[in-house]
């Protein structure tokens, strides 16, 4: 599938821009702001960031910049630029951006994705000093053909003072796979986004832009790095299995016959465990409306009775998957929609469409309030992502999390708690609970007390569920009470260590938590 850079360059003027990367990266200096490509692994310059870091380790030790992109890079990509990040933004997963977040060396803003590419746009960060996109293929008249993520690329390259273009050779040509709209900015008027269904494509298929602006063109040869997946365990079939449940009791009730609404799925073991239990429901014709296409729904690709179309901001793949992605291209290319993440984010949408949205956190309470991305509600992991837009506005929003989680330090603790220290989702946003144990409805009318009896009994894992119980009894009357008395708190929070402690390590725990 790789081609020559001639090949991919059809615009006479861009090919005059065409220099080694050494000479690409002499455009961005202390002090700059750069918006870039990438979502979730997936897109991201992985030849200029890279020799970016190397350029500044031998020239500008101490230069620090803004790095703005749609979501997570590869570690790769952008471990070796961390020391000269000074902020960062909406999202990331870097071990090595992390450990600067928390002793205070970079500044992180955790923003909701749909949001954030609509604040690029307006100008809420301030000016954009150089936009750095992958393409596949520049067309003849300059206007390009992103890869295998938008995110805010579209945003970058509008926005920006200065652009470098980087055009991967080693991956496919995905002429025909995106649907590129650009955000309204006031005091233009923003007109209801005439999208109804999963595959319609409403912008166009290129991106158009100013190519005046472009000041350098280099090559990648380098595919996108692997996303890695451990194997499903247990714990996650038994969630998985609990999710379909909960939908086929939704099915009947709210009859939905064979066609489920649209599903987003967010990424990871459990969802990729629950794609795979879904291809196996009676549900058929499946739509995705996500972020992200991963591993486990591309085997949808290949039964046109279980799979209708899907749409995303970003395909993403293990090694193996990407093998497979590669052998299902062509068939891709006419029922897999890549849009910018503000779209695939987009409130509007998700509600018109009645998504059923489904992520993983950190955490949930009794009450249904939900931490997606704090450790201890001090160290973050990731951010928040996507899970907001979806949570918020879904149809039916299901979290999902295995009921315990062991630490490295040998406890395991409850995913389920009294209270949750960080907030991301409150319960207004969150409809059912999961996890291997069962599932619990926070959507009918009853009080918060009831219903954190219900989460208790059929989510909580047996061992903590007593402790859960006296620490609502503990809590008094009241709405949705907490527990005030200090030494009677002190006295639970001590019992509750030693259940951590004495967890039996025959019961099945879920892993640590990323950056735990």
């Amino acid at each position: 599938m790789t081609s020559t850079l001639q090949e991919r360059i059809e615009n006479p003027f861009l090919r005059t821009k065409v220099v080694p990367v050494e000479e690409a990266v002499k455009h961005i200096t202390d002090g700059h702001t750069i918006a870039i490509s990438g979502f979730t692994k997936s897109g991201e310059p992985k030849t200029v960031l890279p020799a970016l870091a190397y350029h500044f380790s031998q020239t500008a030790p101490d230069a620090r910049i803004t790095l703005l992109s749609g979501a997570s890079l590869s570690e790769d990509v952008e471990g070796p630029l961390a020391p000269f990040i000074r902020k960062r933004g909406p999202y990331m997963s870097s071990a090595a951006s992390r450990k600067r977040i928390h002793t205070g060396e970079m500044d992180f803003t955790d923003v909701h994705l749909s949001a954030f590419a609509r604040n690029l746009m307006y100008g809420f960060y301030g000016d954009i000093d150089v936009a750095v996109v992958e393409v596949s293929r520049i067309r003849p008249d300059g206007s390009l053909i992103l890869t295998s993520s938008v995110g805010v690329s579209v945003e970058a390259l509008a926005r920006a003072k200065k652009i470098i273009l980087e055009v991967n050779t080693a991956v496919p040509d995905y002429t025909g796979f995106h649907d590129i709209v650009l955000p309204t900015v006031h005091p233009k008027v923003g007109w209801p986004l005439p999208l109804v269904n999963v595959r319609d494509r409403i912008g166009t298929p290129y991106v158009e832009f100013d190519l005046h602006k472009v000041v350098a063109v280099v090559e990648s040869r380098t595919p996108d790095h692997p996303v890695p997946f451990k194997a499903t365990s247990s714990t996650d079939t038994r969630i998985a299995q609990n999710v379909i449940a909960f939908l086929l009791q939704c099915r009947e009730q709210f009859q939905w016959g064979k066609r489920l609404p649209p599903i987003q799925s967010g990424v990871g073991n459990v969802a990729n465990a629950i794609i795979g239990e879904l291809y196996d429901s009676p549900f058929q014709k499946i739509r995705f409306w996500t972020e992200v296409f991963q591993d486990g729904m591309l085997r949808y690709l290949e039964d046109d009775a279980k799979f209708d179309c899907a749409s995303s901001t970003a395909v993403s793949f293990s090694a193996e998957g990407r093998q497979r992605f590669q052998h299902l291209f062509e068939r891709c290319r006419d029922r897999l929609v890549l849009r910018p993440m503000w779209l695939s984010n987009s409130p509007e949408i998700i509600s018109r469409l009645f998504v059923i949205a489904m992520n993983t956190p950190i955490e949930v309470d009794m009450y249904g309030h939900v931490n997606s991305t704090h450790i201890d509600g001090s160290r973050i992991v990731n951010g928040l992502g996507g899970s907001g837009d979806f949570f918020r506005n879904a149809y039916l929003s299901i979290v999902h999390t295995p009921s315990t989680r062991r630490l490295r330090d040998g406890r395991t603790v409850s995913c389920v708690m009294p209270y949750v220290r960080h907030i991301d989702h409150t319960e207004h946003d969150i409809k059912c609970v999961v996890t291997e144990h069962g599932y619990a409805l926070n959507m009918d009318i009853r009080s918060p007390k009831r219903r954190a009896m219900d989460i208790i009994d059929r989510c909580a894992h047996p061992h903590f569920r007593p402790l859960l119980h006296a620490y609502l009894e503990m809590a008094g009357p009241g709405d949705e009470p907490r527990a005030t008395d200090m030494k009677a708190l002190e006295g639970w929070w001590a019992e509750y260590d030693t259940a951590c402690r004495t967890f039996p390590a025959s019961a099945a725990a879920g892993t640590a938590s990323s950056g735990e």
